[in-house]
């Protein structure tokens, strides 16, 4: 649990040399692109190394360092031949320059990551198993639930070694939860950390990582568009990251309602966490990125992906598509919902890609028209596909132009054309509103719900499909199958196994996926529930709607299917995990609210005197201002939040059973979540907490039931403490109250192994 120095150095010089390959790999193959985006793919894809080389030898060998170990040696051909690729050109050709247009955009941008970064930092230091002088362990206010979760897989993995491995809170089930966030911890224990600097390690990199994607990502798509549009990049994270709705105004002190000193003193009484009062839109950073591992590093890989596909699909670098699939394709066992997400902007964007080639915009040539051959007037430097050397990245372009930054000069300044977006927008409002008044009547059930969901997909599959066949007719197969058929089949392959061995048969006998509308709404009228969870932002998302063209139907087609889909069907038995799926959508409609806003800005202040001019940045600054109180707060109250979530005795006990039981004993313990054993010995219980179990479709009743037999009838229940093979009894304050605890019976059939305070632990048979 403790580790030592070494085991922390070794440990991290395993993981860095992982990105150092990643890094190589991307500079030696992604010549085209700036060196920040070469960076972060390289860091994304030298994570991905990490998590998956191990993972076929460890199904022979288990998960063992000499698995980890034959993953370091499959790296050294990757470094060689990248090594070869770099001397023999002998230099960095390639590097594109940045305008000084976009230097100055980018200003900002260090000192923001610097800021987010020292912050993340600060968090994950007090959150992270943070001991005190008696030997307490305290984590923050978001943590102290899920993170036990995630504290069990490490261990478990690390200490058992089985692979694949089952539930240590529930042994001899699968463990079919997107487990691979943790495994990149567990590995670090492997080599001698500490369980506090494996489990905060990675995170630091994954942070980095979907940080510098979301703005990447952000502008990339900006800048596409022109203008004064690159400016709002770092807007959009700002908008993202410190996302918070009206839940201020519940703290202003009213009677009846909530002080602002109970921000920082109750818990989950945040502006964004406010569960009676229906908040439930809740801050990135607080309580999705530093709880959620798996969201953590699902949304690091996600948003990479996105700019990767975004590139392929809309700035003519086809190469990319293949990377994309990969990306892809590793997400289901890292994070589900992420995988999902993927897939639907996937599907988005193939349909915005097709429509764009098969009905082309009035005034611009049709691509099938082209020669496929740019001038030296329409060629761009900066985006053109020039060959790459990586093999199966070696495509040949299909289109020499497309919407964004490599656009048909007879495109670029058109002006905005009126288009259907906001009726659209219009019409889905009405609609979940009146599914909403019909679903509270009991008109409208489950697999109604379900066959709604299903309805606007159906929809578009099927007019996806008639743009497919014209464009076959026009183009035939073979532009299509080098771009987005390349996408698919890397995204495909390394995906159905992982779906088809863990994915599909929890959610079929959990019965995960039903109609359920409206993810997290506990009653307020629909309008008004995201009026108040997500706030001003609202009123830009709905003004950058009613601009929506065809070079910004990107960043608005895939928010509504994601955001239809999350309002009609849930895929777990928590139906508040949709957000999951909504996040990224808003990640979207971040980056288009953000463009509008930075075009009205810049309009206004045109037209604008001096002295308007000023009033104008007040309104400015006190529009994010209030676009973000609420994040701010909750991210201060997390700052100061401090809970004990393992007591001196419970570390104690967790002590002895690391130095003194084997690695496959079972423990019979009450069901409490922050159960000291599971998470931080990694030792198997007979049964966990449901906070855990129940919402990964698991039913507990039965163990449940039997763990009240063992501990108040023992001796007329022997028979269960053979069938769950316990090892051991943990007798304590704990199992006290949750059970009338024959201790003397325990006691008289098994000796006393340890004991400190109100702790005691018995052993039944040695494993």
């Amino acid at each position: 649990m403790y580790g030592t120095l070494a085991g922390n150095a070794a440990g991290s010089a395993y993981y860095l040399y992982f990105q150092f390959v990643g890094i190589l790999l991307a500079f030696t193959f992604l010549r085209q692109e700036r060196p920040l985006a070469r960076l972060l793919i390289g860091s994304v894809a030298g994570s991905l190394l990490l998590i998956w080389l191990p993972v076929p030898a460890a199904f022979f060998l288990d998960f063992t360092l000499f698995s980890h170990m034959l993953a370091l040696c499959l790296t050294v051909p990757m470094v060689l031949f990248s090594f070869c690729c770099l001397f023999r050109r002998r230099s960095f050709r390639g590097i594109p320059k940045s305008s000084g247009t976009e230097r100055k955009g980018r200003r900002a941008f260090p000192l923001a990551f610097g800021l987010t970064m020292g912050l993340w930092l600060f968090l994950l230091y007090t959150h992270t198993l943070l001991p005190d002088g008696e030997g307490a362990l305290w984590t923050g206010q978001c943590t102290y639930g899920d993170m036990n979760m995630h504290l069990g897989f490490i261990t478990s993995l690390a200490r058992q070694k089985t692979f694949p491995p089952d539930y240590s809170i529930m042994p001899g089930v699968r463990l079919s939860y997107p487990f691979l966030s943790d495994s990149v911890s567990s590995c670090l224990l492997l080599f001698g950390a500490s369980l506090r600097y494996a489990y905060a390690f990675p995170m630091i990199f994954a942070m980095a990582q979907t940080l510098l994607s979301v703005y990447l990502l952000a502008e990339t798509v900006l800048s596409s568009l022109g203008g004064h549009s690159r400016r709002a990049a770092l807007p959009a994270l700002v908008l993202f990251f410190l996302n918070g709705g009206l839940g201020f105004l519940y703290f202003t002190g009213r009677p009846g309602g909530y002080g602002f000193s109970d921000i920082f003193t109750g818990f989950y009484t945040t502006p964004t966490n406010l569960v009676e009062q229906n908040i439930r839109w809740v801050n990135v950073l607080a309580d999705m990125l530093l709880p959620q591992r798996a969201t953590m590093f699902g949304y690091a890989v996600l948003f990479p992906f996105l700019w990767l596909l975004y590139r392929a699909a809309f700035q003519n670098r086809t190469g990319l598509f293949a990377l994309a699939g990969i990306f892809g394709g590793a997400l289901p066992m890292i994070h589900t919902h992420s995988f999902l997400s993927a897939c639907v902007v996937g599907g988005a964007w193939f349909y915005l890609w097709l429509y764009q080639r098969v009905v082309p915009s009035p005034g611009v040539p049709s691509p099938r028209h082209t020669s496929g051959h740019e001038t030296p007037e329409t060629r761009n430097p900066r985006t053109e596909a020039r060959p790459s050397s990586w093999p199966f990245l070696r495509l040949k372009s299909t289109e020499p132009w497309i919407s964004g930054t490599q656009a048909h000069p007879s495109s670029r300044h058109l002006p905005r054309r009126k288009t259907s977006a906001p009726w659209f927008l219009g019409t889905f409002t009405v609609f979940m509103c009146l599914v909403q008044v019909l679903h509270k009547s009991g008109k409208l059930s489950s697999p109604a719900l379900m066959a709604i969901g299903a309805g606007l997909f159906a929809a578009l599959f099927f007019s996806g499909l008639a743009l497919l066949i014209l464009y076959v007719k026009r183009q035939g197969w073979e532009p299509l199958l080098s771009c987005w058929g390349c996408w698919t089949a890397c995204l495909l392959l390394p995906a159905l196994p992982q779906l088809l061995f863990w994915t599909f048969g929890q959610v079929a006998e959990g019965g995960f996926v039903r109609g359920h509308f409206n993810w997290g709404n506990q009653g307020d009228f629909y309008p008004w529930f995201y009026l108040k969870n997500i706030g001003l932002p609202l009123f830009l998302i709905a003004g950058a709607t009613r601009t929506c063209d065809r070079r910004r139907a990107p960043l608005f087609l895939p928010p509504l299917l994601l955001w239809w889909m999350g309002e009609l069907v849930v895929f777990t038995p928590n139906t508040y995990d949709n957000n999951k799926l909504l996040y990224p959508a808003y990640l979207l409609l971040c980056i288009g609210a953000s463009e509008y806003g930075a075009d009205v800005y810049s309009r206004l202040s045109r037209e604008a005197c001096r002295m308007r001019s000023c009033f104008l940045r007040i309104l400015v600054f006190l529009f994010l201002f209030f676009s973000t109180i609420s994040g701010i707060l909750t991210l201060g109250r997390e700052a100061v939040s401090r809970y004990q979530l393992y007591g001196a005795s419970q570390v104690k006990l967790a002590e002895y059973i690391e130095a003194y039981t084997a690695p496959n004993a079972v423990f019979l313990t009450g069901t409490r979540h922050n159960n000291e054993i599971a998470s931080l010995t990694g030792r198997n219980i007979v049964c966990g907490s449901d906070s855990f179990l129940y919402f990964h479709g698991l039913d507990t009743t039965e163990r449940k039931n039997h763990l009240q037999l063992m501990y108040e009838a023992p001796l007329e229940h022997m028979e269960l403490y053979e069938k769950y093979n316990v090892s051991y009894v943990v007798v304590s304050s704990y199992e006290r109250s949750q059970y009338a605890v024959a201790e003397e019976n325990i006691r008289s059939l098994f000796p006393r192994v340890f004991s400190w305070g109100d702790m005691a632990l018995y052993q039944v048979r040695q494993p």
